[in-house]
């Protein structure tokens, strides 16, 4: 598995109505085996129904990454491939995500694109299977 570090961002209340911006990165391993495959099918089961992982994550691709139109596309490709013990489950992953920061939204979709480039380019399945 290849380690790497995700960007993270949560905000909370201190009690006097401020907002409290937690930003730091989770330690990740990138799974890039037929496992990332089974995630897929398990958790997202209509998409699975129609494309392989490995076909969504090109077709995701094309769309250029731009904005919080397409992150929420981007971070089901990216969980299925991830792991960490501060990964319970796809609902607790995507809340470690602060789409309102724009500074913190492109951090993030570039390390998206760092980890696709990843695991298109050390698979054990491509995305013709």
């Amino acid at each position: 598995m290849l380690k790497t570090k995700l960007p993270v961002q949560i905000k909370s209340d201190n009690g006097n109505g401020d907002i409290v911006v937690n930003a730091r990165e989770i330690n990740v391993a990138i799974d890039t085996s037929i496992f990332a495959e089974e995630r897929w099918e398990a958790h997202f089961p209509t998409n699975a129904a129609h494309e392989t992982l490995f076909a969504y994550i090109e077709r995701v691709q094309e769309q250029k990454l731009v904005g919080k139109a397409h992150i929420l596309s981007n971070l089901k490709a990216i969980f299925c491939f991830i792991e960490s013990e501060e990964i319970a489950d796809f609902k607790s992953f995507c809340q470690l995500f602060d789409l309102a920061d724009g500074e913190y939204l492109q951090k993030l979709t570039d390390k998206v694109a760092y980890i696709f480039n990843l695991v298109l380019n050390n698979s054990a399945v491509t995305s013709k299977n």
